[in-house]
């Protein structure tokens, strides 16, 4: 095998990489699995934080190793990723099958680096979704391995052990990452040995936060904070610590080695929030001068994703998930919502008002979290009335979890659902997941009898009248409908969307946009109303509304 390569880049390639692991200090023990090592090297510049990698590894007996780069994750282009470059004298790095894949040819069995930066690759304030992008100040890092790693192209099963060598932080730093914490010199050598998706989809932070430990149902727990808040670090941890403890108190399941939740502020003072899940933790970020709670029914959802899907069994390679995604999404999101409540995190006011606007949209909506969320809804209240208050939704809950040995396909939940419903009931449910089809609300909210009863109203659908995503994707107005709500109001394609205020689903709540005009810029309001359309509504009867919450293992 013949290696060529340019001087002058090999050169620069070894100074770097020697200067790199100058700041080295960590010494890792062999594994019996393949390894991987990632240095990094945090450097404040002129023009921000650039994060200067270091992975190392031993090529297979073909000579030959693909990587994958991190060019895009959760809809977003990535930039920023640089400097990518071989910088083992005996490696070569070519270009891949596509752009996010690079090929390395190195004699077999021979120890490699690969060095690359990372940069900022957006400018402006942060705000939503710029977290799905490395997070990189001078004060602090976030990333993921889906945005921030070069990685082998091993499959989501392979066991890897991964060592990381943080010696290089800063002084003053601390370091939070699925895997561990320190809050000093020492701590910063972390290994972990797991399937790839483990450490492909763990959480790494570093920086200014605060770092507070806790237990969750006597498991340890960590709150990373950082940024001036409207609440304290001791109401984010009491709430986190409900929330998620409730969730797993349902499950009766706390087989968690440690959890970490990351919290930092947008630039923006309201209106903006994201809270993602990764490997045994969970970033929350929000405006910050509003309030966690209303990021802790999106906690819930997400700490529920840990046993539906991902303890219910694998999906067929292949397999077409949307058949099932109502489930997935919708049915975590009933119970979110719902255990919010039962930890004391929301208003019996609020959980009324939020299954209220997910009926009035139900009629009109292919949303899976909506539609599955009011089938949820249906199918807790309708197994409850057919068993006569001998079986709920849990059931089901815990027959997908203890028949996780075969594949999560939609025929087997439809199987495990249909045991505790009458046929008829079976028909509705086939028609409304398959078909989009009407379910009546059950006339008494499930678990919460005491709370409010439901009747049928005439109420406007909700419609913006023209396409959001689109729009807000070009900053450009596109997909108006004539004569619908946005048209009236003076939308125009081709507009310059300068900003917008908007409350998804609200029909009560006014739609702002400023718009570029050619008789100069606007301010255009109105009421996402569309044509009325017969939907189910729940009205409050008492203030008492926690009931109980039972749960069958």
């Amino acid at each position: 095998m013949r290696f060529r390569g340019r001087t002058a880049l090999i050169a620069a390639s070894l100074w770097w990489a020697w200067s790199a692991l100058c700041y080295a200090q960590c010494r890792f023990k062999p594994s019996a699995h393949r390894q991987v090592t990632y240095t990094f090297r945090p450097e404040i510049s002129a023009t921000g934080l650039i994060l200067h990698t270091v992975l190392e590894f031993e090529v297979g007996r073909t000579g030959t190793e693909v990587l994958a780069l991190p060019m895009g994750w959760a809809g977003e282009k990535l930039q920023s990723m640089t400097e990518l470059q071989a910088a083992s004298s005996e490696a070569v790095l070519v270009e891949g099958s596509d752009p996010s894949q690079r090929v390395i040819h190195a004699y077999p069995g021979r120890s490699v680096r690969v060095t690359y930066d990372l940069t900022r690759d957006w400018t402006g304030t942060f705000k939503h979704p710029l977290q799905f992008h490395p997070v990189l100040d001078p004060e602090y890092l976030e990333f993921t391995g889906s945005n921030g790693l070069v990685r082998l192209g091993l499959g989501n099963d392979e066991i890897e052990t991964a060592h990381f060598d943080w010696s290089a932080l800063p002084r003053g730093w601390v370091l939070a990452t699925s895997f561990g914490s320190s809050r000093s010199s020492s701590g910063l050598c972390q290994t972990k040995t797991a399937p790839w998706r483990d450490i492909h989809g763990a959480l790494y932070a570093a920086g200014d936060f605060r770092l507070h430990d806790f237990s969750i149902n006597g498991k340890p727990a960590l709150l990373a904070i950082r940024g001036a808040w409207q609440f304290s670090d001791e109401d984010a941890v009491s709430d986190i610590r409900d929330v998620v403890g409730m969730v797993r108190r349902f499950w009766h399941d706390d087989h968690f080695p440690s959890f970490l939740v990351t919290l930092a502020p947008y630039d923006q003072d309201h209106g903006s929030s994201d809270g993602s899940a990764f490997t045994d933790a969970f970033w929350m970020f929000v405006s910050k001068r509003d309030q966690i709670k209303g990021l802790l029914p999106q906690l819930a959802h997400e700490s529920f994703h840990a046993w539906n899907p991902k303890r219910m069994g694998r999906i067929p390679v292949g397999y077409d998930e949307r058949n099932i995604r109502w489930f997935d999404e919708g049915t975590t999101e009933y119970y979110a919502q719902l255990l919010t409540l039962r930890a004391g995190a929301m208003t019996s006011t609020a959980y009324i008002s939020s299954l209220n606007k997910d009926l009035r949209r139900f009629p009109t909506s292919t949303d899976e979290y909506i539609r599955g969320r009011v089938i949820s809804l249906w199918l807790d209240g309708t197994i409850r009335d057919e068993s006569h208050n001998k079986h709920s939704l849990d059931d089901v809950m815990f027959d997908m979890v203890k028949g996780a040995s075969r594949p999560l396909t939609f025929e087997r939940l439809l199987a495990t659902i249909d045991k505790y419903l009458s046929p008829s009931s079976q028909a509705l449910l086939q028609q409304a997941v398959v078909d989009y089809g009407m379910l009546p609300a059950p006339a008494r909210i499930p678990r919460q009898e005491s709370c409010g009863k439901a009747a049928v109203e005439s109420l406007p659908a909700y419609e913006l009248g023209f396409d959001l995503k689109m729009s807000s994707s070009t900053m450009t107005v596109a997909g108006v409908a004539d004569g619908g709500p946005a048209f009236l109001a003076g939308l125009r394609n081709g507009q310059k969307l300068l900003g917008f205020s908007v409350r998804n689903g609200d029909t009560d709540h006014l739609a702002t946009f400023r718009v570029s005009t050619d008789s100069g810029d606007k301010r255009l309001s109105y009421y996402p109303r569309g044509s009325s359309v017969e939907v189910w509504q729940y009205t409050a009867t008492s203030d008492n509304c926690l009931g109980s919450l039972e749960t069958r293992p």
